[in-house]
């Protein structure tokens, strides 16, 4: 799964920050959740810090993937204006 491919992740929106989540499979048939930050300027993308847990499901990648989301915009809501 790469950065360039939005077509494998979902958009996910939360307090006025916009992600892209997804499940990253392994070779072991579990799946890896990720999370991409969306700036405001165009094509601004960054990649939250990997989760090291892997689930048995997508779907349950996928929801740990938006946790994280809202985990890191709990961290960071007092940046949100010097973007």
């Amino acid at each position: 799964m790469s950065i360039a491919d939005p077509k494998q992740f979902q958009a996910f929106a939360y307090r006025g920050r916009a992600f892209l989540c997804g499940a990253q499979p392994q070779d072991n048939d579990t799946f890896l959740p990720v999370v991409i930050c969306v700036g405001d300027a165009p094509g601004r993308q960054t990649e939250l810090p990997r989760d090291t847990e892997a689930y048995s499901t997508a779907a349950e990648a996928l929801r740990h993937a938006e946790q994280q989301a809202q985990r890191w915009v709990h961290e960071h809501d007092d940046c949100r204006g010097s973007e």
